[in-house]
């Protein structure tokens, strides 16, 4: 036995000694940035977490993968000594090494918050008893898979799937599961019990564990395993990837086992026919009726256009810290329907505009954001401008001066008329929702005054109202935008966006004296250096400093992965002079700014400038 622990220790020394560097640069680390949170104890369960699994696969790796996978393991069984002692020893070295070590890392946290946190011997005992069982689990599963061999690989994606599927899924989410329960962030606060039945399962299952790597160690005289450690043949690597792929197919198509309730406004003035709608009172209860009964007639328009039946409720909660003029879409964890939210009581509010965007959030939902992809988006916005102003002739105008000024903004800048096709929510994110929107009612009033509305309702049926799939299906089976346009008999995008340059060439001439009266000023935003390395962001508007009219600046620090910029995310600063946002950036933080000026002519924000940089 000595010999089988000195014949480990020479051959992985290097790499146990490198794994305990980590480690101790991971503490290190770990107890740095613990400061912060609460108490220095959050340091080890940091470690716990992150680290031991970390720790459990490199160990058995070492033990298990790289002596099968080598054939030393065949030359250990030759020796005068059982197979049953060889493992025995692999398994407790591994499992030894790594409780050590997080008694090392417990001991040295305990070290430094000796005099910051209450040390009693029950509490002590609480946290070495729940680290100590999530990484006998966590060392017994990555033993155990790890003798699987050349299938590892499979069983570690499938383990992965598995349980995302069923945190996705169930009711119950996997940081409530008892291993992962045991070293959630309150294993470091809580003092009087210990979560004994969590504690058992764990045990229970590395116990598992444990007896089949007995089992498949043992079995057959050892040879089970040896034939694992082979490698894979083509055939069978043919047949893992399409079983994994069914396999990812199937969890794709699971329904949630417990669906969830739709929402309901307890305290709501709701429509007297119609659709079901839904309005939080705010104000006076006959403007809540009025808007009310607005939005049921509108969600009946739109069901009879779109051949819908039996629409779902739809909810308009009222929200004072709003613009009149800016919409949301509330986000609802454990409810199902369309709840949007305005400034009912506000002086400036869009009843309209609002009505047009709870059209487009609800078939956003009808189409599980199918609607909502660049290339269909200007379909979407145009087509609930286009239901609502119908019968609105004083919108219409309003809209028609709006789509001309921002037609003005847009073939201002390169390729304006063909990214209104091709990067919709590009233009979307320069021109702001107001311009946008309008733009999107006089393309989609053009292509319908184009194809005919028999036709373009047909198109209009096959984008929005299909209610696709909720899973891989909708992507893959689902024809593009570019075929439905086709097969209804739209023009190509050449010829379409030849067509909408000549509306808005139409529209800005007979507008031109209204659209001469807006001025637009030049905004300048800038980066400057303060102490240190962060950097401040200058903005301006005009040639020179001084006062001007009241506007708004917006902005975001963008990550590496950010694509469309949700109105909500964006922080915001209201003033009428040159100044400084109050937050400082790194050198190379990519930042998103804009500014935006309420236009009375307009009746709405409208975006001066918006532009996507690097701090440098």
């Amino acid at each position: 036995m000595r010999a089988l622990l000195y014949k480990e220790w020479r051959e992985h020394r290097w790499v146990l000694l490198a794994m305990l560097l980590l480690l101790a640069l991971a503490q290190a680390g770990a107890l740095r940035a613990a400061g912060m949170m609460g108490s220095p104890m959050v340091a080890y369960q940091k470690i716990v977490v992150l680290m031991a699994p970390l720790l459990a696969l490199v160990l058995a790796s070492r033990l298990v993968v790289r002596e099968y996978m080598g054939r030393t393991q065949l030359f250990l069984e030759t020796l005068p000594v059982s197979r049953t002692q060889v493992l025995a020893v692999k398994w407790l070295l591994g499992g030894a090494l790594l409780l050590l070590s997080m008694a090392a890392c417990l001991s040295a946290t305990l070290l430094v918050a000796r005099g910051q946190v209450v040390l009693t011997p029950h509490y002590v005992a609480m946290v070495a008893i729940r680290s100590a069982s999530f990484v006998f689990f966590a060392y017994a599963l990555a033993f155990a898979v790890g003798l699987t061999g050349r299938y590892r690989y499979v069983i570690w994606g499938l383990l992965f799937v598995c349980t995302v599927t069923a945190n996705a899924t169930g009711q119950l989410a996997i940081e409530n599961w008892a291993p992962f329960y045991l070293v959630q962030e309150s294993m470091v606060y809580e003092r009087q019990t210990l979560p004994l039945p969590a504690v058992l399962v764990t045990c229970a299952i590395g116990a598992a564990l444990v007896a089949a790597t007995l089992v498949l160690a043992l079995a057959a005289e050892g040879s089970l395993v040896v034939a694992l450690s082979r490698r894979m043949r083509p055939r069978e690597k043919s047949a893992v990837t399409i079983g994994f792929l069914a396999l990812l197919m199937a969890f794709t198509v699971i329904e949630t086992r417990k669906p969830k309730p739709p929402f309901e406004l307890a305290h709501a003035v709701r429509s007297a026919r119609g659709p079901a709608v839904a309005v939080g009172l705010a104000g006076s209860a006959d403007g809540a009726q009025q808007l009310a009964d607005a939005l049921a007639s509108d969600l009946a328009r739109m069901q009879a256009f779109l051949g819908l039946r039996n629409p779902p409720a739809l909810t308009a909660l009222p929200d004072d810290a709003l613009d009149g003029d800016a919409f949301q879409r509330a986000v609802l964890p454990n409810a199902d329907g369309v709840v949007v939210r305005a400034a009912f009581t506000d002086s400036a509010f869009d009843s309209a505009g609002f009505r047009a965007y709870a059209l487009a959030s609800w078939m956003q939902w009808h189409s599980r954001e199918r609607a909502a992809e660049e290339e269909r988006r200007w379909l979407l916005d145009g087509t609930a401008q286009w239901l609502v102003a119908r019968d609105l002739p004083q919108q219409q105008e309003k809209l028609a001066l709006r789509a001309a000024f921002a037609a003005r903004l847009l073939q201002a800048r390169p390729d304006g008329a063909r990214r209104a096709l091709n990067a919709w929510l590009g233009v979307r994110e320069e021109l702001g929702p107001c311009l946008a929107d309008a733009l999107a009612w006089r393309m989609v009033g053009s292509l319908a005054q184009h194809m005919g509305e028999p036709r373009f309702q047909a198109l209009a049926r096959s984008v929005l109202a299909e209610r696709p799939p909720g899973d891989a299906r909708a992507s893959l089976l689902a024809p593009g935008f570019a075929t439905l346009l086709a097969r209804h008999g739209a023009p190509d995008q050449g010829i379409l966006t030849q067509q909408f340059t000549q509306v808005f060439g139409a529209e800005q001439a007979r507008l031109a004296d209204t659209l001469d009266r807006i001025a637009i000023p030049q905004v300048y935003f800038s980066a400057q250096r303060m102490a240190g390395k962060a950097f401040e962001v200058h903005y301006r508007l005009g040639p020179a400093a001084g006062e001007v009219a009241p506007f708004s600046v917006l902005y975001l620090a963008l990550g590496p992965w950010d694509g469309e910029i949700r109105p909500e995310s964006l922080a915001r600063v209201d003033s009428t002079r040159a100044g400084v946002l109050p937050a400082s950036f790194a050198r190379g933080t990519r930042l998103f700014t804009a500014v935006e000026r309420r236009e009375p002519l307009l009746g709405c924000s409208v975006r001066l400038a918006a532009r996507r940089w690097e701090v440098k």
